[in-house]
């Protein structure tokens, strides 16, 4: 969770966090919010789990928590911890960035949920205004499926912490 590649040049700010992050992992303390997400995520993969994340900015997370995918300083190629933890068979870790299209981007994860029902999809919305963009999906089609269709969803939404002064909503 916390190894580029070899050769891999990452961000000076980066290896530091990735330093901290290894040395809380082999001492057992102080695991944040980010690293524990990782751990669980990790879990679900090497049982061979499929595990899919959209929304703005998840692949470093919305304050630069996250860091699921990384980025070489020198050639901008990309490198995803979760997809490399070398230690067996394990499911695909997804993570895109998804542009500010909120109500398509849930109404395409609700139906991969569909096609895909022992995947972990998750839909994260960064702010208030962004769930708020998405409500129809989550009013009309997320809670009432199963009633109007008959049809479960496992989609799970990560919700804002807090509006702290983001606008109106």
């Amino acid at each position: 969770l916390c190894e580029a590649p070899d050769g891999f040049s990452l961000h000076n700010g980066l290896k530091r966090q990735l330093k901290a992050k290894r040395e809380d992992l082999e001492a057992g303390t102080a695991i944040d919010w980010a690293t524990a997400e990782a751990l669980a995520y990790g879990t679900l993969l090497l049982e061979g789990n499929h595990v899919r994340l959209t929304g703005q900015d998840v692949q470093s997370g919305t304050f630069a928590h996250r860091h699921s995918v990384i980025r070489d300083q020198k050639n901008g190629e990309s490198y995803c911890f979760l997809d490399n933890l070398n230690l067996g068979k394990q499911g695909k870790f997804t993570a895109r960035n998804s542009i500010l299209a909120e109500y398509a981007v849930l109404g395409f994860e609700l139906g991969f949920t569909y096609e895909n029902p022992h995947s972990l999809v998750i839909w994260e919305a960064q702010f208030g205004d962004f769930a708020n963009t998405a409500q129809v999906m989550s009013d009309q089609f997320i809670s009432s499926g199963e009633h109007k269709w008959l049809q479960q969803t496992g989609l799970t939404l990560l919700l804002p912490h807090g509006y702290e002064g983001q606008g109106a909503e």
